[in-house]
């Protein structure tokens, strides 16, 4: 969801029967961006959200999370990450608010919850889907070729994925036409 009003991030909570904008304040040097609503998700610990703020190539991601029960009364953001010529193409929260975001050319970058920065990851399996953070730093990736799904495991300080299942999913391929 895009806010039209620029600077503001599009999260509404109902009271009392009205709406109320409760999305987060954006740091000034976002503050004049276009803002759009990426994900929004509730963890264990309450509301975790990613947002764009801008347009390519000088847009930027944060990710924010808001622990007061689910009213978005107080929010902590994330770092900016500036995408460049990056192009975002999935990205998730884990149960305490991490979170993992897959760019374009096999590149992803991870943020552990409200306290942490933007890492990056090493380079994801081609093919790779959906990143997912796990337990203890760990990560789960799939990847998909054709009828063929794998999924990759990243242990916490790993720089290899590590293979640890593979499926072939029947297709009839030109059955749907």
């Amino acid at each position: 969801m895009t806010c039209s009003r620029r600077g503001i991030a599009g999260i509404f909570v109902s009271q009392g029967g009205a709406w109320r904008s409760a999305g987060p304040s954006l740091p000034a040097h976002l503050a004049g961006q276009r803002i759009t609503v990426l994900r929004l998700t509730r963890t264990a610990t309450g509301l975790a959200a990613l947002f764009a703020a801008g347009t390519s190539p000088t847009a930027n991601l944060v990710a924010a999370w808001s622990s007061s029960a689910g009213t978005g009364s107080h929010w902590v953001l994330s770092p900016p990450v500036r995408l460049g010529d990056a192009k975002l193409t999935a990205a998730s929260f884990g149960r305490a608010g991490s979170a993992a975001i897959i760019l374009n050319g096999r590149h992803a970058q991870t943020i552990a919850g409200p306290a942490g920065k933007w890492l990056p990851l090493p380079a994801l399996p081609a093919g790779t889907a959906t990143l997912t953070p796990g337990p203890g730093g760990s990560y789960s990736a799939l990847s998909v070729h054709r009828a063929k799904l794998t999924a990759w495991q990243l242990g916490r300080g790993s720089a290899t994925w590590q293979q640890t299942q593979t499926i072939n999913v029947p297709i009839q391929f030109g059955s749907s036409g």
